[in-house]
């Protein structure tokens, strides 16, 4: 009599690592590995110019658990984010309907774009004494300066989002009956919403690089003012562990924003995904 051998249970396939991903975990590998050889080698880099990364470390730690310059490292990072979010804030939320007007109603260009053009040439850091006169050194002054480096490119790609909408699109809407307001809200908005997303993620980065810059200048608290209070006392390590910091959250602040991207613009990750 011969029995039959019930078939195994397959294991669940781990989902192999992502180029990319293995690629960034090398260069950076690669990094920490010349970094480390650059500083274990005598002669090579002086310990005063470019600390070991055991050396950042050690400070890392110290300064996530003790008072540096008033704060400890996450409050400084705290400090920052907290600036850095009012300034984005206000500027997505004037910028993104700005330049839906003025790609949506034509008239509104001549009296809008000159004025556009001519502030948004001038840097951010041009506008912090002038910002210091008015509010200080306080959180609005830097909130500001963060609004300024924000603005324009939330304006320029909503703008030339709304603006490249096919207009087969538009009279095909049109034609079934949908008024101006339909029409923006259920065509022109969703098609344009990728293009709107890359101007945020440009204002994003473009706020988070302006907001430091300005912290060096002015700050009282934050990763910028952690950097000064380092050259000041003379730590190359504390500048080196504001400025990873600084890039790490950045990275962050990135990859979240990709992430809400693909939950709310769906269709647009299904037409960038590659086909195994």
């Amino acid at each position: 009599m011969t029995t039959i051998a019930a078939p195994m249970a397959s294991r669940p396939r781990r989902a192999p690592l992502s180029p990319p991903l293995v690629y960034g975990a090398a260069a950076i590998a690669f990094l920490l590995v010349l970094w480390f050889a650059a500083t274990a080698i005598p002669g090579v880099v002086s310990n005063k110019v470019l600390p070991s990364p055991f050396d950042v470390v050690e400070r890392f730690a110290t300064l996530a658990a003790d008072t540096f310059s008033g704060s400890t490292l996450f409050g400084h990072a705290a400090a920052s984010l907290t600036r850095w979010l009012i300034g984005v804030t206000v500027a997505v939320g004037l910028g993104v309907p700005l330049g839906v007007l003025l790609a949506w109603l034509p008239p509104l260009r001549p009296a809008v774009t000159p004025v556009f053009e001519l502030f948004r040439y001038i840097p951010p850091f041009a506008w912090v004494p002038i910002a210091v006169l008015w509010y200080g050194a306080s959180t609005t002054t830097q909130a500001m300066i963060v609004f300024i480096a924000a603005f324009p490119a939330c304006v320029i790609n909503t703008q030339l989002g709304v603006a490249q909408v096919d207009s087969i699109l538009l009279r095909a809407a049109k034609t079934l009956g949908a008024g101006a307001a339909t029409t923006l809200s259920r065509v022109v908005l969703p098609v344009a919403a990728p293009a709107i997303f890359t101007g945020i993620r440009i204002a994003f980065s473009n706020g988070w690089m302006a907001l430091v810059g300005a912290e060096l200048v002015v700050g009282k608290q934050g990763l910028g003012f952690l950097i000064s209070q380092g050259q000041i006392n003379d730590s190359v390590s504390t500048i080196l562990v504001g400025m990873i910091t600084i890039g790490a959250l950045g990275a962050l602040i990135d990859v979240v924003l990709q992430r809400v991207q693909r939950l709310l613009l769906p269709w647009k990750s299904a037409t960038t995904r590659p086909v195994a």
